[in-house]
């Protein structure tokens, strides 16, 4: 019963609509490409593992420069990637995360996440080679791309 999977995608896509991008891709990503930022998130429960926005920094910055734009903000630092943009980056995996755990709970999957992390740096590896079920998109846009990444380790699913 890996459908569950879905739902994170789901979850990406009515977030970054929401937020103003109408004009986004979200396909399988077999890389990870050049990640300078990773926003993580813990999964608990039913689904056991995290989740990952990760990207390079032009990327990211042209991101949160752009959601803000849509949301009509300035920003104040338009060239530079500050804590402001790292803490976007942060809020936008929890959006993604939280609306992907009610959109489980509709399946009878009761998960809860851990708060956001970040972390920023150049050529950032992550080995995900453990994982029982996994998803890997990018999502693609004016901003350039990020990746999303969801790797489930263990699962206690209902009977069904």
């Amino acid at each position: 019963m890996t459908n569950y999977l879905d739902s994170f995608t789901d979850a990406l896509q009515q977030i970054v609509q929401e937020i103003g991008f109408t004009d986004t891709s979200i396909v399988d990503s077999p890389e990870d490409g050049n990640v300078e930022i990773v926003a993580s998130v813990g999964i608990t429960g039913d689904l056991q593992g995290f989740m990952l926005l990760r990207s390079n920094i032009q990327s990211a910055r042209l991101f949160i420069d752009k959601m803000l734009q849509n949301m009509g903000m300035d920003n104040d630092e338009p060239d530079v990637f500050g804590q402001f943009h790292k803490e976007a980056i942060g809020e936008v995996v929890n959006q993604v995360s939280g609306r992907s755990t009610m959109m489980l709970a509709d399946k009878s999957i009761d998960c809860n996440i851990t708060p956001p992390t970040i972390v920023s740096g150049a050529n950032i590896y992550t080995d995900l080679r453990s994982c029982e079920a996994s998803l890997n998109k990018e999502v693609s846009g004016v901003f350039g791309h990020f990746n999303l990444f969801v790797g489930i380790k263990s699962t206690v699913l209902p009977n069904k």
